[in-house]
């Protein structure tokens, strides 16, 4: 059985498991496939970051702000 750890992260509320060991299986198995049952080893609180994709959603949606209230400048030849 592979371990893993157990993330949670208290400002936005989510949970997140991450391989922390490779079983003797996984380890000797070419796609590294552990058909063993989950064992986690160690469970933390981050208290001040948010999860990978919550941050990724914060960015584009602060990204998707700066270029909403952008306005356009065209050049029109000869002046029409």
């Amino acid at each position: 059985m592979c371990y893993y750890e157990e993330i949670h992260f208290v400002a936005c509320g989510h949970k997140e498991k991450r391989l922390w060991k490779y079983c003797h299986f996984a380890r000797n198995d070419p796609g590294h496939q552990c058909f063993g049952a989950w064992n986690i080893k160690r469970k933390w609180e981050q208290h001040e970051t948010e999860c990978e994709n919550c941050a990724k959603h914060q960015q584009y949606r602060n990204t998707n702000e700066l270029t909403r209230n952008l306005q356009p400048v065209y050049s029109v030849a000869g002046g029409r």
